[in-house]
């Protein structure tokens, strides 16, 4: 049986030594679950586009936004939620829960029984296996945030200069770096 730490419920950012990485540069992740085989979450602050969904009669749609949780599976559309009423999720920590019944969802969403607000739908998801990302937040890649006082379900690109100001004074040089920093 492999071990596997406790991580689930918490928030990675991705550290300046990311910033050369494509698909993880400036991101911030909400880990969504664990288990003896690895780590599963969703990158929150990285825009991915429109989701248009028909209705019942095909012939009319409404267009949703979604954000790119990650690199694996990205044929596949997940979310993650503040409500659970009449929607099939799992619980990932205080008010905040996951899964990928998106058709269910946006029906909700349609019959006004959850808001736009309460919800973010992802294409694809990030995930480490067993040992990997226990491994890369050793090497310094990414930064553990326990308790963070930010509301994820309003999260974009920008968000990640001031949450990484706000870790560490070691940090502070880098909440002001352009996106392209080689412009810097």
């Amino acid at each position: 049986m492999k071990l596997f730490f406790f991580m689930k419920g918490k928030i990675l950012i991705s550290s300046p030594n990311l910033l050369t990485d494509m698909v993880f540069y400036k991101s911030i992740i909400l880990l969504v679950d664990e288990s003896s085989d690895g780590h599963t979450g969703f990158i929150l602050n990285r825009p991915g586009g429109i989701l248009f969904m028909k209705n019942e009669n095909h012939n009319s749609g409404k267009k949703f936004k979604f954000n790119f949780g990650g690199p694996v599976s990205d044929e596949t559309f997940f979310i993650t939620t503040k409500k659970i009423k009449d929607l099939e999720v799992f619980w990932v920590e205080n008010n905040v829960y996951w899964g990928n019944n998106v058709q269910t969802a946006i029906e909700l969403i349609n019959d006004g029984r959850i808001s736009l607000n309460d919800i973010i739908f992802f294409q694809g998801y990030s995930g480490w296996d067993s040992g990997q990302l226990k491994l890369e937040i050793k090497n310094r890649s990414w930064i553990v945030i326990d308790n963070y006082s930010f509301n994820l379900f309003n999260l974009n690109k920008i968000s990640w200069n001031k949450i990484i100001g706000g870790i560490d004074h070691k940090y502070k040089i880098w909440s002001n770096s352009p996106d392209d920093i080689s412009l810097n």
